[in-house]
């Protein structure tokens, strides 16, 4: 008889559980739409070419509560239950394997996140995490793999790398050798698509079914907020073109998708690759549109504009500031006069933009705050995503940060992406909040830029995702604030 797995986002908000590295919350942005569960998707391709019967659930996608988890948890009664969680909602998501274990006291419960990677064995040793068998603190897909296998084997688990896990009578975790970055990404298969409610993610401006594609893996800056160097490492590690674009068919052909995230950490750091994948696409044919991150450097004209042919249609660009001291505080490694030539190109290019911007570093008043600003209105993309910064474990900003008084909670467990968690050296987490709201308020509240916006709506469903995000924003910005 088969074993199963079950691979799951538990019903705790909307957040971007797939993205490690940013974990935000759906609601309490602007302009972001849920991405699909590709983690979940990597491990349930992963445990079925080990022979398991996999099942993923995306509850909070699907907007689904615990009794829906508890009864599909009975019905499918799994082996292997496998969770993915974020920083914000550890706790509450432990409650998932609560009710497994209640259910299924045998069942072997794993979860994945960011969290774990930097956490420290002692910060886990609590008796609400004991439900908790295994989390995995390395690349998911492979740790899970050598996981299950030592397992299925009667193996030591000890042997396995990337790895904390409890002993055996419950009173320590037990933290495994880090495992190492794997640079064979062409190794991994497809996520199991045929596994998601793949409608669920779309694409922000005109709701079509969009699919995440993981081109590339690790960023060699240093940016400080940042938790990618933890998470991936610093060497970028890039899947070939040919198997890229081979995933981008499969989706078209298999699933019927044509638009899709190319999630890199920084997609344009090497012009070559990118130039191959997008020849890679257009000698195929393939009638797709796509977006991705990018750095404002490296980057040219010419890479932009084979991007637009190849089907790009927007571009977005981590700004994070428009204050001098706080870029290179920060060690974004840009200025702000590249940052302004990036999307100048990109507007030449005839891609649109999303901006992302930080606020609430430990030196920034007021006045840092009002520049940033400043420099979102003189940018003027089509997108800006103003965030708080979040001091997580494993970033330099937490290191700089924690023994100070301005960390005034733990971001384990509080939903940092509404509330904040550290003030300034100047400014309180209220008078933050106010600064994030006024920027968003004199942003996108603009007559030229709202006028520009409707003018550049094609269609009903358009509209309607416009409507849509303008709600969420007004009601973030007058419900929820002052």
């Amino acid at each position: 008889m088969k074993r199963k797995a079950l691979l799951f986002n538990p019903p705790v908000g909307l957040y971007q559980r797939c993205e490690d590295r940013c974990q935000a919350n759906i609601e309490g942005s602007v302009s972001a739409t849920l991405r699909a569960c590709n983690d979940l998707g990597y491990m349930a391709a992963v445990l079925r070419n080990l022979g398991y019967e996999t099942k993923i659930m995306d509850y909070p996608a699907e907007k689904m509560k615990w009794d829906n988890y508890t009864n599909d948890f009975k019905q499918f009664m799994p082996d292997v239950a496998v969770m993915s969680i974020t920083t914000a909602t550890i706790k509450k998501d432990m409650k998932a394997f609560e009710i497994a274990k209640e259910i299924n006291p045998n069942v072997i419960t794993i979860a994945k996140g960011a969290h774990f990677l930097s956490c420290t064995c002692e910060e886990l040793n609590q008796e609400e995490y004991k439900v908790m068998d295994f989390a995995l603190c390395g690349e998911a897909e492979f740790v899970i793999e050598h996981l299950i296998k030592t397992i299925d084997n009667n193996q030591p688990v000890r042997e396995v790398k990337g790895l904390l896990y409890w002993n055996y009578e419950k009173t320590d975790i037990i933290k495994t050798q880090k495992s190492d970055f794997k640079d064979n990404l062409d190794s991994l298969p497809f996520p199991a698509r045929d596994l998601m409610n793949n409608k669920l993610y779309q694409r922000p401006d005109t709701g079509k079914p969009m699919a995440t594609i993981a081109v590339s893996r690790g960023c060699p800056s240093s940016c400080i907020y940042c938790l990618t160097p933890t998470v991936s490492g610093k060497k970028v590690r890039k899947r070939s073109a040919k198997n890229v674009v081979n995933e981008i068919q499969e989706c078209v052909e298999k699933h019927g998708i044509k638009d899709f995230f190319f999630k890199a950490d920084t997609f344009t750091i090497d012009k070559k690759w990118v130039t191959e994948v997008c020849e890679e696409i257009l000698s195929r044919e393939l009638k797709v549109e796509w977006g991705a991150n990018s750095r404002v450097k490296p980057l040219d004209p010419e890479t932009l504009k084979l991007m637009k042919k190849a089907g790009c249609w927007l571009i977005a660009f981590g700004i994070e500031s428009g204050d001098t001291e706080t870029l290179e505080k920060i060690k974004k490694g840009a200025t702000k006069d590249e940052a302004r030539q990036a999307v100048k190109w990109a507007k030449d290019a005839k891609l649109k933009i999303s901006g992302y911007y930080l606020i609430g570093f430990p030196w920034e008043t007021k006045e840092h705050i009002e520049k940033t600003i400043n420099f979102a209105k003189e940018l003027d993309c089509d997108y800006s995503e103003i965030h708080i910064a979040v001091p997580y474990e494993g970033t330099e900003l937490y290191e700089q940060i924690k023994e100070t008084d301005l960390l005034e909670e733990s971001a384990e467990g509080h939903d940092t992406f509404i509330n904040p968690v550290i003030r300034t050296q100047y400014l309180s987490t209220e008078e933050l909040l106010k600064l994030k709201n006024k920027a968003l308020k004199e942003i996108y509240l603009r007559p030229a830029f709202i006028f520009r916006t409707l003018k550049n709506i094609k269609s009903i469903n358009e509209f309607n995702n416009y409507a849509k995000f303008g709600i969420r924003m007004l009601k973030n910005l007058f419900l929820k604030a002052d």
